[in-house]
């Protein structure tokens, strides 16, 4: 999997950007559930069933970060990448938990709930929803040249928040060949394909420009931005997401 994102930032000063498509002030604020999920867990294809199901519903962003910790077991996740984990371990590190597992879900960074029992599922997302939390504008936009352009507007912040750039793929599905999961055909919505923080924000005014060509090299079809406190790892507080062009026009 590669990590490695291109990326160009120019500083803008004094300038307050339009909101255009993908902007937070124009649309919900998304309520972003991220499952850390292996293909080498039992537990793990009725959560990945129930974030499918999430992803269709208005104001909610999914991801899905397959773990390699079960590799172990006698499969190695097609998918998993140690940063997935990593990022995990961060989460829980920072909620008060001892240790990591499977299928877990942390919801706006800041809520974790077992990811294989929908109803407490669904009431933690609830939750999620009505906890009051800063949301941050920024717009996210094709360019003519078939680029993305992320647009921060000047914006007054305590201290700086993460930019995170996230590459997904909206679908998947792999034939389970070993392990616990032998012979199954596991269905994957909203993988993530490659991640990174592109630079700590303070509040001044920039655009950041993404290469489409690397959201594909790294087999992705979509790209997700979370604006994080603590480093990264702590309540998001702007999201928003959308197709690549290249995927979406079939280019």
């Amino acid at each position: 999997m590669k990590y490695g994102i291109k990326i160009l930032v120019i500083a803008l000063t004094g300038l307050l950007l339009s909101a255009t498509a993908g902007a937070q002030g124009d649309s919900p604020r998304l309520t972003v559930v991220e499952l850390f999920t292996s293909q080498g867990c039992s537990s793990c294809p009725p959560a990945d069933a129930t974030l499918k199901s999430l992803r269709d519903r208005p104001g909610i962003l999914t991801l899905s970060w397959p773990v390699h910790y079960w590799d172990r077991l006698g499969w190695e996740d097609t998918f998993a990448h140690p940063h997935n984990a990593m990022r995990q371990t961060a989460y829980n590190k920072r909620l008060g938990r001892g240790g990591v597992f499977t299928p877990q879900m942390i919801l706006d960074g800041n809520l974790q709930c077992v990811g294989s029992k929908p109803e407490k599922v669904r009431n933690s997302v609830e939750k999620a929803r009505a906890t009051e939390r800063q949301d941050l504008m920024f717009d996210l936009s094709e360019t003519p040249d078939g680029n993305l352009l992320l647009s921060l507007p000047e914006t007054k912040i305590e201290g700086m928040v993460s930019v995170r750039i996230v590459w997904y793929l909206a679908d998947a599905e792999v034939q389970i060949g070993d392990g616990e999961n032998r012979g199954r055909v596991l269905h994957y919505t909203n993988v993530v394909r490659a991640s990174d923080v592109a630079f700590d924000w303070k509040g001044d005014a920039r655009t950041l420009t993404l290469k489409t060509a690397d959201g594909l090299a790294a087999g992705a079809d979509h790209v997700a931005i979370l604006l994080q406190d603590e480093y990264g790892h702590g309540p998001i507080v702007g999201a928003s997401s959308m197709a690549l062009p290249a995927a979406q026009s079939g280019r």
